[in-house]
């Protein structure tokens, strides 16, 4: 079986965030075994926040969010 190519979704997060100069906040909701990624882009007050049940997919559906064109 051959093994599917790996998005490095933290290298895309943290590329992403020095580019636009956006402040990220990634937790993981432990009673609710749930991750929430939180982007805010400097200077508005207009977060765009991501869930899912690791922190690759709150991390994808942030950055989607965002129109970031991110491969499955």
């Amino acid at each position: 079986m051959a093994e599917r190519p790996r998005l490095l979704v933290l290298d895309l997060l943290e590329s992403y965030a020095r580019e636009r100069d956006v402040h990220v906040l990634l937790a993981r909701m432990g009673e609710r075994d749930e991750w929430t990624c939180v982007l805010t882009p400097e200077g508005t007050f207009a977060p765009v926040s991501g869930t899912g049940r690791s922190a690759r997919e709150a991390i994808m559906s942030a950055l989607k969010q965002q129109g970031v064109d991110v491969p499955a």
